[in-house]
């Protein structure tokens, strides 16, 4: 729900340059809001040139996570997922920009940390897979 509200609230505004289409969706989970690396995470995305046009914190119900993650329900690991996104805020993002899609997911890194470069998200702050 979260996701469909911001990306509504994103297609407001027109793109600001011509030949930028896609718009990506981003959450920074709430390790990471606790961990206060919200700011780092958007100064990468920002550097790349990419243009966050919507940004909200919210405290995902647990309904809400269950709808955005429901294509993973039959996965062992669903309900510590459900349980832990709705353990504390999350800060949820769409950005904007040229390739933003696959280059955010370059940013981010691979889910396992062990197997996340450094220079990513994940590979510069998880944990553990998750976190």
């Amino acid at each position: 729900m979260i996701c469909l509200v911001l990306t509504i609230f994103a297609n407001l505004f027109p793109a600001a340059c011509a030949g930028v289409h896609e718009r990506t969706f981003l959450a920074v989970k709430p390790d990471g809001v606790q961990r206060r690396l919200v700011g780092e995470i958007v100064r990468r995305f920002e550097r790349k040139g990419f243009k966050l046009v919507a940004m909200k914190l919210v405290q995902a119900s647990e309904e809400l996570v269950r709808e955005h993650y429901a294509e993973l329900r039959e996965r062992p690991f669903y309900g510590r997922l459900v349980k832990y996104m709705g353990s504390g805020p999350v800060v949820a993002m769409v950005w904007q920009g040229l390739d933003v899609v696959r280059t955010s997911r370059a940013l981010i890194g691979a889910t396992d940390p062990a197997d996340a470069l450094p220079g990513t998200v994940r590979g510069d702050f998880c944990i553990e897979v998750g976190k």
